[in-house]
């Protein structure tokens, strides 16, 4: 996976919401990409990326980019879902979204934190957050419980 695909469908997913083309063309050049991004493919091309990083027990969504023609296939759903699959040890996953993504980000149950500082341009953006499933652990009763009973064959 080249990074100038990954610039590309980036680049594709911000341009569809209508923002300028010159300032999404120069804000995809110089965008940090991840080491290990999370790839979503369909029919053997990739279509969209996300990438996440640990803050502490926050599991950052850093980035989420589906190519246009891709939306509403279940890519976004993809890739969201495996990014909180990396947050073992963290408690919450949370980002900031682009006012065009809110909805995507509520249907799959995401609410509304706070907001942003302002963005490299300029804007302020809501940041939302999920918690993440945790493993259950046995309580103590449990552990007794289980120390009481015979072994079976």
């Amino acid at each position: 996976m080249t990074q100038q695909r990954l610039r590309a469908i980036a680049a594709a997913a911000k341009g569809h919401w209508g923002y300028d083309v010159e300032l999404v063309a120069a804000w995809a050049a110089g965008m940090t990409l991840p080491e290990e991004p999370i790839l979503a493919e369909r029919g053997g091309r990739v279509v969209g990326w996300a990438s996440v990083e640990r803050r502490g027990d926050v599991l950052w969504l850093e980035d989420l980019w589906v190519e246009p023609a891709a939306m509403g296939q279940g890519v976004g759903r993809e890739l969201f879902e495996r990014a909180q699959a990396l947050g073992a040890g963290c408690v919450r996953m949370e980002w900031e979204a682009d006012p065009n993504a809110v909805p995507f980000y509520e249907h799959l149950g995401a609410t509304y934190v706070r907001d942003s500082e302002p963005s490299e341009w300029g804007r302020v953006l809501p940041v939302y957050g999920c918690a993440l499933r945790r493993p259950r652990r046995r309580s103590s009763a449990e552990d007794r419980g289980r120390e009481s009973r015979p072994q079976g064959h």
